[in-house]
Parts: structure tokens; sequence; C-alpha cells
């Protein structure tokens, strides 16, 4: 009997393993495609719907007439405030995402030293990172850089005998991306050290025994093993980054004027103060629109030299 049952046992176990049974199912698929349909497709097409349409929400009694492309071509060739709006977008971006990603890496440099409380020092860098967007812009705003209380005022004043600077009236953008940069550090910090962990210890030694300066180490070996990392750090900071809202919101309203105004800041102004709803529509297309071309442009060059990479490492 045990070995009539031990051959069914095989039997079944062979049934269970073969080609029919692993058939895939894919109406399995169904519940979350449509969830993520109903989440994310459907809003940006009921998006796509509101920027053909003029629809002023203080002015109900007309209805919501189609325009076609005319919000579009409006903020396109006739709205005085998208293309600053554009160009300020593109300053931040570039600003934080340089400056963030230089302090994120000498930041994973210096951690990834066998120091003395190493652990604790990374978890103490991590806490900008965790601060939510608008209590960074009010540490910033009151406590960094205000004139009256602010920490580099008072070091300009007592340490260098400078006057004050009201950064936010005279620099505004510049502090701005200030903010940015220190919330996003910790970020590029994490990224850079995950790719330090990867560098080979015999890679290093070697550049140590051929006498290459630390610099030398840096640029030459370690530098060109974390390419992939710089990668994926560039390609998410700058889609985040594009989408600062709350800094600017606490800290300066998009001014003075229109000195801070962002794309999304902007499209809040068009909805929210405004209530031109068909327009600020148009104006997150633009903004969707820019970062998929963005995106795309920059996954192509990185793709186009991991190719070059290749081609030169063969014989």
């Amino acid at each position: 009997m045990a070995r009539i049952s031990g051959a069914q046992a095989t039997v079944s176990v062979r049934r269970s393993s073969s080609p029919t049974a692993r058939r895939p199912r894919p109406w399995l698929h169904i519940p979350a495609v449509a969830y993520l349909v109903l989440l994310t497709q459907v809003p940006f097409l009921y998006a796509i719907w509101l920027s053909l349409h003029s629809w002023n929400l203080l002015e109900p009694y007309l209805g919501k007439p189609f325009v076609g492309l005319h919000n579009f071509a409006f903020e396109l060739f006739s709205d005085p405030t998208f293309w600053p709006a554009l160009g300020h977008t593109a300053e931040l971006v570039v600003g934080a995402l340089a400056a963030a990603l230089i302090a994120g890496t000498l930041l994973a440099l210096l951690l990834d030293r066998p120091i003395p409380g190493r652990g604790i020092l990374r978890l103490v860098a991590l806490i900008p990172f965790l601060v939510t967007p608008s209590v960074n812009a009010l540490i910033w705003k009151n406590l960094i850089l205000s004139p009256s209380f602010g920490v580099v005022d008072w070091f300009l004043g007592t340490v260098l005998h400078l006057p004050p600077v009201a950064w936010l009236a005279n620099l505004p953008l510049f502090s701005v991306v200030m903010m940015t940069a220190w919330q996003w550090t910790p970020f590029f910090m994490l990224v850079v050290l995950a790719g330090l962990q990867t560098v080979s210890d015999e890679i290093v030694e070697a550049g140590k025994v051929d006498g290459a300066r630390p610099t030398q180490m840096f640029f030459r070996v370690v530098l060109p093993q974390l390419g992939k990392y710089y990668e994926v750090a560039i390609l998410l900071g700058t889609i985040f980054i594009f989408q600062t809202f709350g800094k600017i919101f606490i800290a300066t309203s998009g001014g003075p004027g229109i000195a801070t105004t962002t794309l999304p800041y902007y499209t809040y102004q068009v909805a929210f103060q405004d209530w031109e709803v068909g327009q600020a529509a148009a104006l997150g297309i633009f903004g969707v629109a820019l970062a998929i071309v963005v995106a795309r442009l920059m996954v192509q060059l990185f793709a186009s030299q991991g190719e070059g990479e290749t081609a030169d490492a063969l014989p």
C-alpha cells in the first residue's frame, strides 16, 4: 500500500509540474489593471477633455463650451507668464539637481568611511528627506533665511560683519533652489552610497598600489563604476524636483512678482485663483508631456552612453 501511495504521489507531482498546470491565466491581472486605469488614466483623460473646453468656476452660467486647442494656443502664444514660469522650472530643476547631486556625493563618500558613529550619522543625514515640504519651507523661511532670526544672516553679521540679506526678497529663486537641494540631498546620498558598496576593494587597493591620489582614485576608478547609479538618481531626481510645489507655496507664493513661479505653481494659480479650469488643465497636460519627453530623452542618452562604453570595452 505504501508503494502504491508513493507512485500516486509521484504522478501527482509530475502532473502539477506539467506545462498545462503552469499555463498563465491573464484574467487574474484584470482587477489590478482596472484599478490602475481607474486611478491614473481616467483622471488623465478627463484632464485632456477639460483642456479642450472653456470652464470658469466663477461663471458657471456660461457652461463648458468646446474650444478645441485654444487653451494650448493661448498658453503658448498669448500668456505672458507661461514662458517665464517654464524658465524658472528649468532653473530650479538644474540648480537643485546639481547642488543635491554634489552634496549627496560628498556625504556618501564621507559616510562610506569607517568613522565612529557612522550608523547614527547616516540616520541624521536622512532627516531632511523625511521632513515634509511645508515644514521644510517654514524652517528655511523663519530659521535659516530670515533677515531678523535666520542663522545665515546671523553668521554674516556676527562673523563676517556684513549687512543682513533679505534672501527671499532679493534672491528668491536661489533660495528655493537651496531649499529643494537640502531636501533631496539625502536621496542622492543613499543612491551613491549604495553604489559605493558595490565598488570592488581589489580595484581600490590596486589603485593605491599604483600611487593614485584620492582625487584620481575617485574620478578614474570609483566614479566610472557609479554611472548606472547616477543615471537612476538623475532621472528620478529630475521628475521629483520638477513637481516642486509646497516649498514655493509656503515660502514665496510664486513671488516677488513671478520670480519663483514655476509650471506646477502656475497651474495652481490658474486653477484656484483665476478659476480657469480649462487653461489649468492645458498647463497640466503641458507639464506631463514635458516630463515624459525629458525622461525619454534622458533614458535614450543613458542607453546610448552604455552602448558606447560596451563597444569600447570589446576587443
